[in-house]
């Protein structure tokens, strides 16, 4: 309880520092609303948006994408890491494709993603899921890498007979935390990536509630949008912090 404590008064002051210099900055600079409105001008259109729910929904849609690409590049990425990082032969094969598509930004498949798919749910996944897949498969990988050779033996004297065996009572549990770790990055990245491809081909969504903001001028709604990607961004590492810490055999 000491901790959870500690962690919220650490993001309140953050807060309470951040809004205060874009305080001093309105203030001294006076600019127009359009370019920077006041806190408590944004604040209350934060209100408002939340009243008539539009917020809400936005906000709904892109965590639904999110979860729905993140989810399925887990399925691909996780059992790839396993069979990659447990045979050596596999790896050799696949890591020079891995390392070849690795470094290129999700934003940079948009436009394949509009061709591919149009403007429909699929071009967002799509661009989602490949923001995701390399951070969960790389993490995979080391996980089922860098098990202690001990722990190994040790299953096999204690009764793990086979491959699935050893998997499930040794390198599953033994390499679990690394993967958390994976699927933690992958949903920032995601995060991410989602808003990227909502400012360029979406009518929902918090990129889209950005991306509509800068085209009428509404500097408070680009904000609002930008203050909600980040609160939803904490709670859901929370959430993940949370799980490591509960599942973290290792540790035990």
């Amino acid at each position: 309880m000491r901790y959870q404590l500690g962690t919220l008064l650490r993001y309140l002051y953050a807060a309470i520092a951040v809004i205060g210099v874009w305080w001093m900055v309105v203030l001294i600079a006076k600019p127009h609303m359009s370019l920077l409105p006041s806190p408590l001008a944004t604040a209350q259109t934060f209100i408002a948006l939340l009243a008539t729910g539009e917020l809400e929904r936005h906000a709904a849609y892109s965590v639904c994408r999110v979860l729905a690409a993140w989810s399925l590049a887990a399925l691909v990425a996780v059992p790839l890491g396993f069979a990659m990082g447990r045979w050596q032969r596999l790896e050799r094969v696949l890591d020079p494709v891995v390392e070849l598509f690795r470094p290129i930004s999700p934003l940079a498949w948009i436009p394949l993603a509009i061709l591919w798919f149009g403007i429909d749910e699929g071009g967002k996944v799509f661009i989602i899921f490949i923001g995701t897949f390399f951070p969960i498969l790389l993490n995979t990988i080391a996980g089922a890498k860098n098990i202690d050779p001990v722990l190994v033996h040790a299953g096999r004297i204690l009764g793990c007979t086979d491959d699935a065996s050893l998997f499930r009572k040794v390198v599953l549990p033994a390499s679990l935390p690394q993967v958390i770790v994976g699927l933690r990055i992958a949903f920032g990245t995601g995060w991410a990536a989602i808003i990227a491809a909502e400012l360029v081909a979406a009518r929902s969504g918090l990129g889209y509630l950005i991306s509509n903001g800068m085209e009428v001028l509404r500097s408070d709604l680009v904000l609002v949008g930008m203050v909600t990607i980040g609160v939803l961004g904490v709670l859901f590492d929370v959430v993940f912090r949370w799980f490591d810490r509960r599942y973290n055999w290792m540790g035990e």
